[in-house]
C-alpha cells in the first residue's frame, strides 16, 4: 500500500461534518487550561462513557494526563470567538470569560450548547494522540444549535423534519405554492416584518412613500427631485410634487440654498431617527430566536439573491 498523503488524507477526514467542542482541565498549580476539539464522541449510554483525542506534542496534554478530571463544552453556533480563542497558542485563553468551578475544580464556561463534567477512566495511545475516555458525571444541556465544522470551516447544523424528507408533511392550508414558492416567501417575509413600521407610520402621520423619502434624504444627504424619483422608482414609490410640498409644510425637508435640491430639516432628521430606531427594535425582536450564524447565513444570500437579480437599478443608500 502506498504512502498515505497527509494532506490530502486531512482534507478527506474533513468530509465528516463534526461537532466543535471546548474541553477544560487544570494543571497542577490548579490553573484552568482548555483547547478547542472536534474529536469528542459518545462511547456508551450506561455506564455513560465519552472519548476525545489530543495531540501528543500540544502543550496542555500534561495537566489533562493528570488532573483526573476534564469537560466537555459542546459549543454553540453562536460561539465561533470561543472555538477560535481555545484554538490559539500561546495566550491567556479564559481572560475575559467568567468561568466557574465544577466537579473536582473543573474550570466550567458559562455558555454552551451541552456539557458533561467527566471524571478520567482510561487513557490510551493513538498515534500521535493520546484518547482519553471519561465517565459523566454531571451534564446539562441548552436549547441552543451547535456549532459544526466541515471541510476546513464552520458550518451551521440545520434539523429535517422526517416526514418532509419522505415527501410528506405540506402545510395543507398553505399549498405547495407558498412552501416552494421563494418570490412569495420573501414578499410575505417583507410584509410581516414591515407591519408594525406600518402602524407607527400611521401614529406618526407619515405614508409608506413619505418615510421612504425621509429615509433616502436621511442616508444620501440632499438630493433633487429627480434624484429622489431614480431611487424611488424600483420601490414601486414615486414621489410627487404634492408630497414635497406637504414635507415641506411640515418642515420635514427644506429647499437648499441654491433651491436645486430638498434636505432634511432638523425636525425631519429628529422623525427619521425614531422611526428608525423603531425599526432597528423591531429587527432586533424578530431576530430575537435565530442565532448569529443563522442570520449571517440569510444576509450572505439575500445579498447574493439581489446581486443576482439586479437589474440595473441605483443603490437606495448610496451613503449607508
Amino acid at each position: 500500500m502506498s504512502a498515505l498523503d497527509p494532506n490530502e488524507f486531512r482534507n478527506a477526514l474533513g468530509s465528516f461534518a463534526t461537532g466543535v467542542t471546548v474541553i477544560t482541565s487544570f494543571d497542577e498549580d490548579d490553573n484552568p487550561v482548555g483547547v478547542t476539539v472536534s474529536s469528542f464522541n459518545s462511547v456508551s449510554l450506561d455506564p455513560p462513557l465519552v472519548l476525545w483525542s489530543l495531540a501528543k506534542n500540544a502543550l496542555s496534554l500534561p495537566a489533562f494526563e493528570k488532573a483526573g478530571h476534564f469537560c466537555v463544552h459542546v459549543l454553540s453556533a453562536a460561539q465561533q470567538d470561543v472555538s477560535n480563542k481555545f484554538a490559539s497558542k500561546g495566550s491567556d485563553k479564559f481572560e475575559g470569560i467568567a468561568w466557574a468551578r465544577g466537579i473536582g475544580g473543573l474550570p466550567l464556561l458559562p455558555k454552551y450548547a451541552a456539557q458533561f463534567q467527566c471524571k478520567t477512566t482510561y487513557q490510551y495511545e493513538g498515534g500521535d494522540h493520546i484518547i482519553f475516555v471519561g465517565e459523566v458525571i454531571e451534564y446539562d444541556r441548552a436549547d441552543e444549535a451547535p456549532l459544526v465544522f466541515h471541510s476546513g470551516k464552520y458550518a451551521l447544523a440545520k434539523t429535517q423534519d422526517g416526514d418532509k424528507q419522505a415527501g410528506h408533511g405540506v402545510d395543507e392550508n398553505a399549498g405547495t405554492f407558498s412552501n416552494e414558492f421563494l418570490l412569495y416567501l420573501l414578499s410575505r417575509a417583507h410584509y410581516q416584518a414591515t407591519y408594525k413600521l406600518q402602524a407607527d407610520l400611521r401614529k406618526a402621520g407619515l405614508t409608506r412613500d413619505e418615510y421612504l423619502a425621509l429615509t433616502l434624504f436621511g442616508m444620501g444627504g440632499a438630493l433633487s427631485f429627480q434624484e429622489l424619483h431614480d431611487r424611488m422608482e424600483h420601490t414601486g414609490h414615486w414621489p410627487t410634487n404634492s408630497m414635497v410640498r406637504s414635507l415641506q409644510e411640515r418642515s420635514l425637508i427644506s429647499e437648499t440654498i441654491d433651491g436645486s435640491k430638498f434636505a432634511l430639516t432638523v425636525r425631519g432628521r429628529d422623525l427619521y431617527i425614531s422611526q428608525l430606531a423603531h425599526s432597528k427594535a423591531i429587527e432586533e425582536e424578530l431576530l430575537a430566536d435565530f442565532s448569529p450564524t443563522e442570520v449571517a447565513d440569510v444576509r450572505d444570500f439575500l445579498q447574493r439573491f439581489i446581486a443576482k437579480s439586479d437589474p440595473g437599478v441605483p443603490e437606495l443608500w448610496l451613503n449607508a
